[in-house]
């Protein structure tokens, strides 16, 4: 849930952060890499998902196995300079009540790759109600309408990833849905985008010994907690070794809350028709139960994608519903309120394929006590149960940092993170770690060995370029 304003701004009071001044360096091929954004971010020439054939379900969607390839095209990006290729893998799936879907990943290649491949499913924070506003559409050398908000929401981490030897596959994990905020049905998408890449020959040439790891924030942290929490079922068979999450919506109702009225009330808006998109027994409950302007504002989210929905900030969100807040009381909202809430049990009544709630894999999760978009109250309860439950889990907060202030500030742990994973380095015997603040601070030595120097390119210059053009925020 970032927007591209809201990010850049962030580098700004992030690196008055920095608590050892560090002198910049741009890293070998940065300036290619920067070159790349500029120019492939004006492109308009790919089709948008709902034009594109390539996106079309076969006939005979049911007889494809999860994460099965239905069809692979090479694609051009933004990271020509950083990857060795690019290929968009259109592959099945299941939907949130199990029916056979489908939904396309994009999947990097390192230019030095780490053998056995060592691979990052990174969830990005789609944020849409729209099938149009796909990751994948975006990364298509910057097409997308979504491409601005999109492509510096992730850009560090796919460059930062690569740099590393890692492979990187980026999923639709909202499906063709548009499913916004649906756990299960980013779950299933994510997961089986992790398959598509593993089952390409495109991309690799023996598999054997290969690990994975799972990130996300925001948005992207929604997707991979769940698809994390799915592994030992939906993922049986994965060999993934870790994850990281951050901003987490833990409950989606105190977050709803705090975005309504707010600069990011759009976001609400999303969440709520696409979690409609997700169920139709909840989009009939809409039907009968919005306003005018709730209907209206419920077709401008499935239509829109963010820089679209300047309209729908600053309202009071249940004022779209006829019965105001007391509307999602009811029994039909309620249970799809219920349904995700992060970490609780769910068994086959309730989801295709069932869950514990519990983390099965060491987990970095890391949130502000300050987050002014997605909420932090639910996340110590959740943290305190994983806890007592076993989960081995490294729970870091902090005060002070605004949402996308966070995303920026702990990406060098969640890296040291994620590297201890893949190298085995992580105790794995469970058990819970709290951590009180940031270990690599922004700019510090440790922040840009652990993001590589190619990402702290990308960053400082997007910092740099925030107060040359003086937007004055």
């Amino acid at each position: 849930m970032m927007r591209l304003a809201i990010l850049l701004a962030a580098l700004l009071v992030a690196k008055r952060a920095v608590a050892a001044p560090v002198e910049f360096q741009a890293a070998p091929g940065a300036v290619s890499l920067l070159r790349s954004f500029a120019v492939n971010s004006s492109s308009s020439a790919s089709l948008p998902p709902s034009e594109d054939p390539f996106y079309h379900f076969p006939d005979d969607l049911d007889t494809y196995g999860n994460g099965t390839i239905i069809r692979s095209r090479p694609v051009n990006t933004s990271f020509a300079a950083v990857a060795n290729s690019s290929y968009q893998l259109f592959y099945r799936t299941t939907s949130a009540v199990g029916n056979a879907s489908a939904a396309l990943t994009t999947v990097f290649s390192p230019r030095a790759p780490v053998s056995p491949p060592q691979i990052m499913l990174l969830m990005a924070p789609i944020d849409s109600a729209s099938p149009d506003c796909q990751v994948g559409y975006a990364l298509e050398s910057g097409t997308g309408s979504n491409a601005t908000t999109l492509l510096p929401s992730i850009a560090a981490d796919i460059v930062a990833s690569l740099s590393k030897g890692w492979y990187v596959s980026v999923p639709d994990h909202e499906g063709a849905e548009a499913a916004f905020i649906s756990g299960v049905t980013s779950a299933f998408a994510g997961i089986d985008g992790l398959r598509a890449a593993l089952n390409s020959s495109d991309l690799f040439s023996n598999t054997t010994g290969y690990k994975a790891v799972i990130h996300g924030y925001s948005g992207g942290a929604d997707a991979a907690s769940w698809a994390t929490q799915f592994l030992p079922t939906y993922g049986q068979g994965l060999q993934v070794v870790g994850a990281s999450f951050g901003g987490t919506p833990v409950r989606l109702l105190p977050t709803l809350e705090l975005l309504s009225n707010g600069s990011a009330s759009f976001l609400a808006v999303s969440a709520l028709a696409g979690l409609g998109n997700a169920y139709s027994e909840l989009d009939a409950w809409y039907n009968s139960s919005l306003t005018t302007a709730g209907q209206d504002a419920f077709a401008l989210a499935r239509s829109q994608c963010a820089e679209g929905l300047a309209s729908l900030n600053n309202i009071n969100v249940f004022d779209l519903f006829t019965n105001g807040s007391a509307a999602l009381n009811e029994t039909v909202p309620q249970k799809y309120l219920a349904l995700e809430q992060l970490g609780q049990p769910l068994d086959n009544t309730s989801a295709p394929v069932n869950t514990s709630g519990l983390l099965p894999v060491p987990v970095f999760m890391y949130h502000s006590e300050t987050d002014g978009t997605v909420s932090y109250a639910p996340v110590p309860a959740y943290v305190d149960d994983q806890c007592a439950r076993g989960a081995n889990l490294t729970f870091a907060n902090t005060t002070g940092l605004a949402h996308a202030q966070t995303y920026i500030a702990y990406e060098g742990d969640v890296y040291q993170f994620l590297a201890a994973a893949f190298d085995g380095s992580l105790n794995t015997t469970g058990g819970c770690t709290r951590q009180s603040g940031i270990v690599n601070a922004f700019g510090s030595p440790g922040y840009i060995r652990e993001i590589g120097l190619a990402a702290w390119t990308l960053l400082a210059s997007a910092g740099a370029n925030v107060r040359r053009r003086s937007y004055g925020w």
